[in-house]
């Protein structure tokens, strides 16, 4: 625990820029992990909590690939926080990770003065915002922590052991 510890104060250490990259890693990982706890949920014996999980997991990638738009200024062409379809868990972990990239590579290039700079944005119901790229970054990097635990509630009533997908055990475990 002390070794998990040291290293999390670490990451409190960083340049903004290199602690979003670690907590985008970490997002990277817990998605990845998640996903693959519902791959072995028996559809046949829970048919709607595995569709409930797939559910909550898109509506994680749907928010992330708005908030990307969002910090690339370009429309993003969601008209609610989920899609009417629900992806399989293949396809929903293909495209995940692949957003997770993106987010870890976009990072890479930004400085402070980048993160700090405030960025309007339309939210799907119309309404105008404003935030600063740093805050949207922490948003999307935060944001699925709490639909997968519910995704774990769910894994635990499947008889899935969940994934425990936490800060200082992906540190301990995948961090120098």
């Amino acid at each position: 625990m002390y070794d998990a510890l040291t290293k999390f104060l670490q990451v409190l250490n960083m340049p903004q820029a290199d602690t979003l990259i670690q907590l985008f890693r970490f997002k990277k990982w817990a998605d990845t992990e998640t996903l693959q706890a519902i791959s072995k949920v028996d559809v046949l014996a829970s048919p709607k909590n595995h569709h409930l999980m797939l559910r909550l997991m898109n509506h994680i990638h749907v928010v992330d690939e708005i908030f990307k738009a969002n910090l690339t200024g370009l429309a993003h062409g969601y008209t609610a926080l989920n899609t009417p379809e629900t992806p399989s868990c293949q396809k929903l972990m293909d495209k995940m990770l692949s957003c997770d990239e993106w987010f870890i590579s976009y990072i890479e290039n930004l400085d402070d003065f980048s993160l700090s700079r405030i960025i309007r944005f339309t939210f799907v119901d119309g309404g105008q915002g404003k935030m600063k790229a740093i805050d949207m970054l922490n948003h999307v990097s935060h944001h699925g922590t709490y639909h997968r635990g519910a995704v774990g509630w769910l894994l635990s009533e499947c008889k899935v052991t969940p994934p425990k997908d936490v800060l200082t055990v992906f540190l301990r475990d995948h961090c120098v």
